[in-house]
């Protein structure tokens, strides 16, 4: 409620500025357990796998889920369905490395001129909506 409406959740009398730094501790904090252990898998030595890009593909399937914990399954397994089938593209199709990266950036793309454009221009504005009186 903090961060979704500020102003709401000071009308309730929730402590807005205290919440969200609570929550972003928080976070970090998962974020940082989350990679110790993934360090640690790798036998105590960092190496070239253990950047991979997941922030990016994070924050885009947030993104592209728009926030929503349940959207966010499909989404997740869409995307690891892109990042999974990467080795293959490149091999059958004799295409370069940076293909899924750009298979995600046109995803990203689509997704924002569509959430700009919706609802400006009358071909894209839901029909059948006409005030009944």
């Amino acid at each position: 409620m903090a961060g979704g409406n500020p102003r709401a959740a000071l009308a309730q009398g929730l402590p807005v500025g205290k919440l969200i730094v609570i929550c972003c501790m928080i976070a970090g904090a998962c974020a940082g357990l989350a990679g110790s252990s993934r360090s640690r898998r790798s036998r105590g030595r960092a190496n070239a796998s253990l950047a991979a890009g997941y922030g990016f593909t994070g924050i885009l399937v947030a993104f592209l889920a728009r926030h929503n914990p349940i959207a966010i399954i499909p989404v997740a397994i869409m995307f690891g369905g892109i990042v999974a089938s990467g080795g293959l593209i490149q091999r059958r199709m004799d295409l370069p490395d940076a293909t899924v990266l750009v298979l995600q950036g046109l995803t990203f793309v689509v997704l924002l001129v569509s959430e700009t454009l919706y609802g400006r221009f009358k071909i894209f504005q839901v029909s059948g909506t006409a005030d009944r009186t």
